[in-house]
Formats: C-alpha cells, structure tokens, sequence
C-alpha cells in the first residue's frame, strides 16, 4: 500500500502572525516576494528542525525559486474564503508590489516561542536580502526542480529526504495517522450530538 504524502493544515492566522512578525522586522512594509520567501525559508526551517512548518502552508517551486503557494495566492488573488480572514485582518492588499502590516500584534496568540525565535533567525541571516536575491538562494536550495515556467509542488518528504532527515518522516507519518483517527473519532462525537 502506498503512504499517502504528508500534508499539514493551512493556519491563516498564525501565517498572519508570523507575516507580521517580519513586516514589523522589516519597519511596517516589504516587497511582498520577499515576504513569501522569508516565510518559505521560516517554514523550511522549523519543518527540518521540529517536524512542522510554521503556516502549514504547500511548498511550491516557481521560475524564481521556493515558495508559499496559499500565502503567495492570498497575496496575488485575494481571499478565498472566510477562513482567510485572519490574513487580511493583518496584512493589506498589494500596494504595488509590497504589502504593510495593517495592526500591531502584541502578542503572538498563535505562535510559539521556537517559531518566534526561527523567524527572528530567518530574518536576521536573510532579511537584507532582496527579492533577487532570494530567488538565487531558494534557487540553490536541494529541493529546488525546474518547474519550466510553471510551478511544480514540493512535499515535506523530498525537503526532509534532502535534508537528511529521513527519521522525521517515518515520525510525522505516524503522528499523522493518530491525527487522523482523532478527527475520526471527534467527528462521530459531533454526529452524534446532532
């Protein structure tokens, strides 16, 4: 039987907090390519180091290097549906080719302290960089493929395969499927009640 792929839910409030966390770095406003590609390389970071990205979000290889497609798609697109409301509460709609943080978050709510401290990390090593500039370096990153003028999706296997971890992976399949069995188990909790 083939193992299905690892995937993690999308936590568009906790992506606005960690957006935030960098466009406050940042003094308010970033080119909004940048933005994704310190949040990718946040997520890339606490995957490798803990096993979780921090958003949740699908990794995706573009001409330009490594991104956050959901997060990219908020920016370029717009909300998709009401569950993306967190992210505009945050962060504004284009202005140009940068956004601003639209509020102050004191406290990070959604974010733990080991995410906080790698998105410091992430944009204390990369955060001078611009977006040329990170497009070579998502570029020279292992999991990078040519997607041919396209996009092709990445999978937290092939990152942590080529990251050497091969343990986390075994891990993470497992701790998926005890993940699975409980939404089994809550969902006949809440049929039931109905």
């Amino acid at each position: 039987m083939k193992e299905r792929p690892i995937r993690f839910r999308f936590n568009a409030k906790k992506a606005a907090e960690a957006a935030n966390l960098i466009l406050e770095l940042s003094k308010g406003r970033r080119n909004y390519m940048e933005l994704v590609k310190l949040l990718y390389l946040a997520d890339r970071e606490s995957l490798i180091q803990f096993g979780h990205p921090i958003t949740g979000d699908l990794f995706a290889a573009l001409p330009h290097g490594m991104i956050l497609s959901r997060i990219l798609n908020l920016i370029r697109l717009g909300p998709g549906d009401e569950d993306d409301a967190p992210w505009f509460e945050v962060v504004s709609a284009p202005i140009g080719y940068d956004v601003e943080s639209r509020q102050r978050i004191g406290n990070n709510c959604e974010l733990s302290g080991a995410e906080e401290r790698i998105l410091r990390q992430v944009f204390e090593k990369y955060g001078q960089m611009d977006w040329r500039q990170l497009s070579r370096l998502t570029h020279a990153l292992p999991e990078w493929v040519d997607p041919n003028g396209g996009s092709i999706s990445v999978s937290p296997e092939q990152i942590l395969t080529r990251a050497g971890k091969t343990d986390a992976i075994r891990h993470l399949r497992k701790e998926l499927m005890l993940f699975d069995a409980l939404d089994k188990e809550l969902e006949s909790f809440r049929t039931e009640a109905v």
